[in-house]
């Protein structure tokens, strides 16, 4: 008896934390926009050699309006939506560098969602280790 008890203590503590985490969830970010970005690192095989890729970006938000994606590493408007809750884009990324990423409302340049396309390297230089062992 006193097991079941035990049992029905945890399980109500349990439903109360999840009753409390859901209602946080759902009241912190029903106007909140998201932007998604495909895939997010970009890998070279050495510092400083420029990184190809496909990229594509997904975004959404609860409000229709008019709505930009802009590249904020190089200042360049990318795409525009008229009149639009979601919207996707691709393009061919080239850099040497990480470049940043955000959608703006296009009459005030308000933020609404950041992402970034890292770029990684599998050598950090072109130069070999200079503490090679040589036998000869």
């Amino acid at each position: 008896m006193m097991h079941n008890a035990i049992k029905a203590a945890k399980f109500a503590v349990l439903l109360t934390f999840l009753t409390m985490f859901t209602t946080t969830n759902a009241h912190s970010t029903p106007n909140k926009a998201v932007l998604n970005v495909t895939p997010e690192q970009c890998v070279a095989l050495r510092k400083g050699q420029t990184c190809y890729l496909e990229v594509t970006f997904d975004w959404q938000y609860a409000t229709a309006g008019n709505y930009c994606l802009v590249n904020t590493t190089r200042n360049k408007v990318l795409k525009c939506w008229n009149r639009a809750t979601k919207g996707q884009y691709s393009f061919d990324f080239q850099s040497v560098k990480s470049n940043n990423f955000e959608l703006r409302q296009q009459s005030s340049g308000n933020i609404l969602a950041r992402t970034q396309v890292v770029v990684a390297w599998v050598y950090k230089s072109n130069t070999r280790s200079k503490s090679r062992w040589r036998l000869f």
